[in-house]
């Protein structure tokens, strides 16, 4: 008996390598985001955004379909189970499928763990936490497991072992992770995997809002700069091609070192 191939796992990035798959892409209007939708489109899939503000995520679409992608862009607050709803209807009534769902969608403020309020605990794992969970299993129910294939990639951040003022955060991402394995565990014999990506410092205009200076930032990170979305894109990318047919209930590290070095005091944040 001769040993099997796959020379589609040799794909990985090609033109056309994820021509015909559906992609749904959460945070979509910025960022990583919008650098991923990009990506994935310009490899061939349909791609759908979804976010709070309209106007950033008509900024991706009009971006792809000027390069000559197909894309939709679908408002949503992905806190709000009802809303999620509405735009996955949205979505499939489009295009019929989902194959690829990027949990992007995140963000946090810094505080001292001692000082975060119940209110602002919850806003932060509401987003983090809850929201991948609902749609991941919603896309999984209403179209993955159907159709006996699908890939869940989830944007969680690195240090993953801890970062001071970010306590509410790091406990959702870690949550994110742990799903991300049990997910494998009980839907990877019906076709769907599931990996997360942990970035590090990514510079985007998001990153910016919290005032450091990206040069005095980078000196943490062992390789000495801060991370392009454009990195983080395509990570997330090789994972959706058929190279990363394989590969399931793995947390792909992709941070520049940061992990290994600590996080000192310094705030990674990837929306």
């Amino acid at each position: 008996m001769s040993a099997p191939t796959n020379t589609a796992a040799l794909d990985s990035l090609r033109p056309g390598c994820l021509a015909d798959r559906v992609a749904l892409v959460t945070g979509g209007g910025s960022g990583i985001g919008a650098a991923t939708a990009a990506l994935l489109a310009s490899l061939g899939a349909t791609v759908a955004v979804t976010g709070r503000r309209a106007d950033a995520l008509q900024d991706t679409v009009n971006a792809i379909e000027k390069a000559g992608g197909a894309a939709m862009a679908v408002p949503c607050d992905v806190r709000e189970p009802e809303a999620v709803d509405a735009m996955l209807d949205a979505v499939l009534e489009a295009y019929g499928r989902i194959d690829i769902l990027v949990n992007n969608a995140g963000g946090q403020f810094v505080s001292p763990a001692e000082s975060i309020s119940h209110k602002g605990f919850r806003a932060v794992t509401r987003l983090n936490l809850d929201a991948t969970w609902y749609i991941s299993t919603q896309v999984a129910s209403r179209s993955m497991l159907t159709n006996r294939y699908g890939k869940i990639i989830s944007v969680t951040m690195t240090p993953r072992r801890g970062i001071p003022g970010m306590s509410h955060s790091s406990a959702a991402r870690a949550g994110v992770e742990s799903l991300t394995q049990t997910w494998a565990m009980e839907w990877s014999g019906r076709g769907i995997r599931t990996t997360a990506v942990a970035p590090g410092i990514v510079h985007t205009q998001a990153w910016g809002r919290y005032g450091l200076d990206p040069e005095l930032t980078a000196k943490v990170v062992p390789l000495q700069r801060l991370q392009a979305a454009d990195e983080v894109a395509a990570v997330i990318a090789f994972l959706a091609s058929p190279a990363g047919d394989y590969i399931t209930g793995q947390v792909i590290v992709a941070d520049g070192g940061l992990d290994i070095s600590g996080p000192g005091n310094i705030v990674a944040d990837h929306s």
